[in-house]
């Protein structure tokens, strides 16, 4: 009787652990982030809207090259992007011909239904119209902000869940932070204060801490000397600029990131330094410590080369601690 009894229990504790077993597997199995009462993924976009994935997206439309980068980066890959001036790295290193849809700021609609993409990445602020066109084709569309570091770390996450990669976006997440460690950990005490202009062919603005350059100092423990200021208009990250206010808070330092031509604003801005006596009363034009920022660290997040950015704005700040710039 009692061996029996034994034998009984025996067999219950073998299925309790089949069981067991089975379910841990069921859930390392399920999609990151998923919910599987809701399909493959369920995410709230940077618009505030719920997007439901009910299976995990093959044919992928990005409308910006940054959200490309990060799309490859995760092992994903796209029908359909922005078209570009500029050199796509990601193209030639991965050898792809990914049909253009238009710039990113006049995207042909007409063409993203026509390559019946299963996702579309859209930029906040710029392509919310395209959405109910989108949807009523039956096209789910999530809209994503990129424009701080905080933005670049979340989306490094995003992405690796909707191409079911979380691992390798934990591990360039953490690659990121880690050098971005090594910079910060040889920062000096010393406190340095910075302006940074933003300079077209028509006008120059100063950047916020929320520009992708005002980040960079921030992260620096730089101080902008326009922190606090109102924006230009609501989420905006540029405030308007005088010389007389700048002059009243006398930064040590003045960046200069250029949309446009950036020869031509160069020269331009460089004559007016050396024309303008008001100019001169600034410590920092006196100390020559006028410097233009490349435009693909600076003006556009750089997105996974956030890094080089960092490196880049320390090295000027700090050449003694860093190295120069080459």
């Amino acid at each position: 009787m009692k061996r029996n009894l034994r034998l009984s229990m025996i067999a219950i504790l073998i299925v309790v652990t089949i069981l067991v077993t089975f379910s841990g597997l069921q859930a390392k199995q399920a999609a990151p982030g998923s919910d599987p009462r809701s399909g493959y993924l369920k995410i709230k976009d940077d618009a505030g809207r719920t997007i439901i994935l009910q299976h995990k997206p093959y044919r992928i439309v990005v409308l910006s090259p940054s959200f490309l980068e990060l799309l490859y980066a995760m092992d994903g890959k796209a029908v359909g992007r922005p078209s570009s001036t500029a050199k796509l790295d990601v193209l030639s290193k991965q050898g792809q011909d990914i049909p253009e849809v238009g710039f990113v700021y006049n995207i042909n609609v007409e063409k993203v239904v026509a390559l019946q993409p299963d996702l579309v990445i859209a930029m906040q602020g710029m392509h919310e119209m395209l959405i109910p066109v989108l949807e009523s084709n039956h096209i789910p569309v999530m809209a994503l902000r990129y424009k701080t570091y905080s933005d670049v770390f979340d989306k490094i996450t995003l992405f690796g869940d909707i191409t079911g990669n979380p691992k390798k976006a934990a591990a360039v997440l953490q690659t990121i932070k880690s050098k971005l460690k090594l910079i910060t950990d040889k920062l000096p005490a010393q406190t340095i204060k910075i302006a940074i202009l933003h300079a077209t062919s028509k006008s120059v603005s100063l950047e916020l801490e929320n520009s992708i350059a005002g980040n960079t100092a921030k992260l620096l423990r730089l101080q902008n000397v326009a922190a606090g200021s109102m924006p230009v208009d609501s989420g905006s990250d540029m405030t308007p600029y005088s010389l007389e206010k700048l002059a009243e808070r006398d930064p040590d330092l003045i960046f200069v990131v250029t949309m446009g031509k950036k020869d031509e604003i160069e020269k331009t801005m460089r004559e007016d330094v050396e024309s303008n006596p008001a100019w001169s009363t600034l410590r920092a034009v006196r100390n020559k410590k006028l410097v233009f920022l490349p435009s693909e660290l600076f003006l556009l997040n750089p997105g996974l080369q956030i890094p080089e950015s960092a490196e880049y704005m320390a090295k000027i700040v700090y050449p003694e601690v860093y190295g120069g710039v080459q």
